[in-house]
């Protein structure tokens, strides 16, 4: 009996004298993705989890964009943040100025630490950009980047007896017969993302003074002082009221349903909502959006990405940020990559997993994946990949608020254009106070 205590005791003892050993060092990611795209990330978090033996990455949704980024703030001045969190295109800046507060950690800067290669010349042009700092040094670690794309119901088109549209000129060419036909032409999901930053940089032009806040902090958008954008909002003016153009609110959703019911012949979205549509009872292709001949001279120049990076936080262990450096490698393989392309329709982020996907002629038998990496990287642009303009959140609230407002005509072009510019100014400044 005395044996059998003894034995029970070493093993007792052995047990929690190991124990330790096997604790899993934790990570938290906090995203803003819902639905199918949601899905994906959990998914992504549970291969890695099955890849190895020590670490665990908790993914947590907290909903939007808007609210993720919402309640990573608050979590960090409570004490409580998260070590990796997914952050917007609109909130780059934001996040960007945080390393000199200490909040934020660069990519480059944890790469030097934990041994990440961190080539930036391996990442897409419009991506590198968009995520890194006035020096070009990547702040943002590259994620769910997408561009906004044409869908296109081609059963519609040839029934109206029209092909897919290049530019805009094309698209008031065919819009007459397409409504004639009983379809509504055009909606789109996005004001401030595809019909005001997505113009600006589709035909090549400054969205702010500062050189898009390149070169300096921006005090001011120049849409009142864009004779090209306010033409263009005068068109979109005239297709609403010709019935071209059907708007149905700020809702994305609200405004992607006709086009997934087959009402609608063209509509403007994420090349990140191909996966969820894909399985869709329609016939559809992927194009690349649409711009003014007249403006560009012929030329179609490359679009802003968008979606969201992914974010270090400071304020947690070594050991956890080492845990951490192996996520962040797992994900940036061009494996991964891929997959994630392949899966949700983002574009590829790094040009080792578009290497890839030629390689396995990935394109050959998935073309429609192929129209935003191809978009993005057009050539021959002379304004920067991208903005760096603080509360752009809030400056696209402004948008929303007088944008639509052209299209009941409380508002004249030239009037909302005035007001945006406006409120803009005063949310830029209140920004250029904090760094």
């Amino acid at each position: 009996m005395k044996f059998i205590k003894t034995k029970a005791v070493a093993l007792f003892l052995l047990f929690f004298s190991i124990s330790p050993s096997f604790a899993k060092t934790e990570i938290n990611w906090w995203y803003g993705n819902s639905g199918f795209l949601g899905d994906v990330i959990i998914e992504i978090a549970k291969r890695f989890n099955e890849s190895q033996d020590d670490i665990v990455v908790i993914p947590t949704g907290k909903g939007s964009y808007e609210d993720n980024l919402s309640a990573t703030i608050a979590a960090y001045r409570a004490g409580d943040h998260p070590h990796y969190t997914q952050v917007y295109d609109a909130g780059a800046a934001i996040m960007v100025a945080q390393v000199k507060n200490g909040v934020v950690i660069g990519f480059e800067e944890m790469g030097e630490k934990y041994g990440i290669d961190v080539n930036a010349d391996n990442y897409i042009p419009q991506v590198k950009n968009f995520y890194a700092d006035a020096d070009g040094k990547m702040i943002g670690v590259p994620f769910n980047s997408s561009t906004c794309i044409m869908y296109a119901n081609m059963d519609i088109l040839k029934k109206v007896g029209v092909d897919v549209p290049t530019t805009y000129e094309e698209f008031e060419e065919i819009a007459q017969k397409i409504k004639d036909a009983g379809y509504i032409p055009l909606v789109q999901s996005h004001d401030p993302w595809i019909w005001t930053e997505n113009f600006f940089s589709r035909h090549n032009l400054l969205m702010t003074d500062g050189n898009n806040g390149f070169d300096d902090v921006p005090t001011k958008t120049l849409f009142s002082e864009t004779p090209e954008f306010i033409t263009h909002w005068t068109k979109v003016k005239e297709w609403h009221d010709k019935g071209w153009y059907a708007y149905k609110g700020r809702g994305w959703g609200d405004n992607q349903a006709p086009f997934n019911a087959g009402e609608a012949a063209f509509w403007f979205g994420s090349s990140g909502s191909f996966g969820g549509i894909k399985d869709l009872p329609i016939n559809f292709t992927t194009n690349q959006i649409p711009y003014w001949s007249s403006i560009t001279g012929g030329k179609a120049y490359p679009t802003f990405i968008g979606g969201a990076a992914n974010w270090i936080l400071n304020g947690h262990t070594e050991e956890e940020y080492a845990a951490l450096a192996k996520f962040i490698k797992f994900m940036g393989s061009p494996e991964m990559d891929l997959y994630y392309h392949n899966t949700t329709g983002y574009t590829v982020v790094t040009k080792g997993g578009g290497q890839l996907a030629e390689t396995i002629n990935f394109y050959r038998t998935s073309p429609y994946h192929k129209t935003a990496p191809e978009q993005l990287n057009l050539e021959g642009a002379t304004i920067p990949g991208g903005y760096r303009a603080g509360n752009w959140p809030q400056i696209r609230e402004v948008i929303y608020e007088n944008f639509p407002k052209i299209l009941t005509g409380e508002l004249s072009v030239e009037e909302a254009m005035k007001r945006t510019d406006e409120g803009a100014s005063k949310l830029l400044a209140q920004f250029a106070k904090t760094l």
